[in-house]
């Protein structure tokens, strides 16, 4: 999958813009507040129909105007595709078409367009809460088996809601709490069982991409990788978790256990590893971490597109050039920002010269570089 051009009208400070004739490598080139990010936040938002800057969507329409319209043209086995996104105000929803079909759920454009995104919130991805983390390893889990994962997933969350409504009434019988309970157990062990195998299969990825990129490093800290599924897996199956912890559920008024409240853990022997890393060390992990499930996924046939916002950022030259080196090997489509072409030169030594295409960004507009 090739994102070949990009088109924006009214987005964010775009009047009317586009990104021409994208290659296998792109490189975003412009001063502070130009619009690089903008530009990644678009190719985002036409991938995912949301932003990763903001909650509030309405900021993503330029001032004074009503709605604004992302469009791409995508090439997947020499055949072209057309995929839009257009959010208008006072609409609750985009309007998504992708070939000229509408499409009705996040899930059905997720598959179209997958994204990889390394940028200044990435750390979030170790210091934030679980659900972030449970959003990453569920991201690949739906591209590997979406059908069952999701029907599974949907099941359980539903179950759940259901379940905690009742807890939350004093007076509700066991009888009536029954039926969701079994059908959070039925569910949740299928979603976990999902998750824990692809994450068995991502750490050797995630452990052999590390050692790669920084090998001294590697060998002096080593990163202890855990998924923790919500429960005690080793002394309870859930359904026996969730009949032992039935009447503190019931005081509580929520479930405290299951697939819900999963984790994925990275330590530095007993340390979490934020407590121990330096940020460039953190940098380093997150982004082995993104290229490792993009590994997983290639297996699959799924090609991502990495979306790297300011790469240099937290990272020294040696590590800077290791990291870019791993991401081309990938041989899927990139896209950088930098402030100066200089910044990441060095980065792509030996790379063709037609395989790398520099646009430079300012103030609302873009131009192809030689």
């Amino acid at each position: 999958m090739h994102l070949r051009s990009l088109a924006l009208h009214t987005f964010r400070n775009f009047e009317a813009t586009s990104l021409d004739d994208c290659g296998a490598v792109n490189l975003l080139i412009g001063e502070n507040g130009s619009g690089k990010t903008s530009l990644l936040e678009a190719i985002y938002c036409l991938g995912s129909s949301r932003s990763f800057r903001t909650r509030k969507w309405q900021s993503l329409v330029q001032h004074h105007e009503e709605q604004f319209v992302v469009t791409g043209e995508l090439h997947r086995d020499g055949a072209s595709e057309r995929l839009g996104i257009r959010r208008r105000r006072g609409e609750k929803s985009p309007v998504v078409k992708h070939r000229g079909v509408m499409l009705r759920s996040a899930g059905e454009l997720a598959g179209v367009l997958p994204l990889q995104l390394i940028d200044s919130a990435a750390f979030q991805l170790l210091e934030g809460p679980p659900e972030i983390r449970r959003q990453w390893l569920d991201w690949g889990v739906f591209h590997v088996e979406q059908h069952a994962f999701v029907v599974a997933w949907r099941r359980y969350r539903k179950a759940l809601q259901q379940r905690n409504a009742l807890l939350r009434q004093p007076s509700t019988p066991l009888s009536a709490l029954s039926p969701w309970t079994e059908e959070l157990v039925r569910s949740g062990e299928v979603v976990h069982a999902l998750r824990h195998a692809q994450f068995e299969r991502l750490v050797p990825l995630i452990q052999s991409t590390y050692a790669d990129i920084d090998a001294s490093a590697s060998a002096a800290v080593s990163l202890d990788y855990r998924y923790s599924p919500g429960w005690d897996v080793s002394q309870y199956s859930l359904a026996e978790r969730l009949d032992s912890a039935l009447q503190t559920d019931r005081e509580l008024g929520y479930t405290r256990h299951g697939p819900h409240r999963a984790d994925v853990r990275i330590k530095v022997g007993a340390q979490p590893a934020i407590e121990v890393l330096s940020r460039g060390q953190l940098k380093t992990a997150i982004c082995c971490i993104r290229i490792a499930q993009a590994k997983l996924l290639a297996q699959y046939g799924i090609k991502s597109v990495f979306l790297i916002d300011d790469l240099p950022a937290e990272l020294d030259p040696y590590r800077r050039r290791q990291l870019t080196q791993a991401l081309l090997a990938l041989e899927m489509q990139l896209f950088f920002t930098s402030i100066q072409a200089g910044d990441l030169a060095d980065c792509f030594e030996g790379l063709p010269a037609h395989a790398l295409k520099r646009f430079h960004v300012k103030q609302g507009s873009v131009s192809p570089l030689p």
